[in-house]
């Protein structure tokens, strides 16, 4: 299920853009910058050097990007929705990050120039989109040779909910399936690595992290918030009836209001360099 920074090439970004994605957004860029410092301490980023954040959304990393690079370098945003492009400038004035530079485009085929960055990045954006290799082969066209191509993916098959709950297991079976009729892998996380090698890049490595959702956090709800998002869709798919939809995920609700069931959700960062 989409959980991007934000919606790129086709399919319609089924979290939406409203307010309320928009703070979740935010939360979510607070919640791995962490796992983004870890990472860009390992790849020398340095002062002058120019970075990318693929499917920026209303932040993405740009803030971490415009602190490395300085005011010698450049940090771009891409985003497709002009709206969200708006935001991220917005985000970006209200911060003084005077080194950014938030632009519309789509991920598949930038415009940019090829060969014109130090690192290229993108997190939660693969999972979003068909043809994701597509994707990775044009972050890795717009990498310099010696630069770093970055990818922080999600994986809904790895997610972990304990006491088990079969409303979740029945509507992600659903979603799946749906999901892979449109050419949208759940399990993108884990297969990132492979696309990197294909995209041609040299010295690949992953690092999976776990996130725990607790009770309140403002991601335990993000699979029923996108089922809702995804209603009308899952039921012209004919995957399920309307009654069944609506009983499962009023089950996945009372679920997920238990403070003691466990939620964790995996990612993972691979990286490799342009030879």
């Amino acid at each position: 299920m989409p959980s991007a920074d934000s919606g790129l090439s086709s399919p319609e970004y089924l979290l939406g853009h409203d307010a309320a994605e928009e703070d979740r957004l935010r939360f979510q860029a607070q919640d791995l910058a962490s796992d983004t410092r870890w990472l860009l301490d390992r790849i020398g980023l340095h002062p002058g050097d120019c970075a990318i954040d693929i499917g920026c959304g209303p932040q993405g990393i740009l803030d971490l990007l415009s602190e490395r690079v300085g005011p010698s370098g450049k940090a771009i945003g891409l985003e497709q929705s002009l709206p969200t492009v708006e935001r991220a400038r917005r985000f970006a004035k209200k911060r003084g990050l005077e080194n950014v530079e938030v632009i519309q485009g789509d991920a598949n085929r930038t415009g940019l120039p090829p060969g014109s960055f130090d690192f290229v990045h993108a997190r939660l954006v693969l999972i979003n989109i068909p043809a994701p290799q597509r994707v990775v082969d044009e972050m890795a066209a717009l990498a310099r040779p010696g630069g770093v191509v970055a990818s922080h993916e999600g994986d809904w098959h790895g997610w972990i909910c304990d006491p088990p709950s079969a409303a979740r297991d029945a509507l992600f079976e659903i979603c799946d399936g749906y999901a892979r009729d449109t050419g949208i892998d759940l399990a993108i996380g884990r297969k990132s690595h492979r696309l990197l090698r294909a995209a041609g890049l040299e010295d690949v490595r992953v690092h999976p992290t776990i996130r725990s959702l607790p009770h309140g956090h403002p991601r335990r709800g993000i699979f029923l918030e996108f089922l809702r998002n995804m209603r009308e869709r899952l039921l012209a798919h004919g995957a399920v009836v309307e009654s069944e939809f609506d009983r499962l995920t009023a089950e996945l609700a009372r679920d997920l209001d238990d403070p003691q069931r466990l939620l964790c959700h995996p990612y993972f960062l691979a990286w490799g360099r342009k030879p």
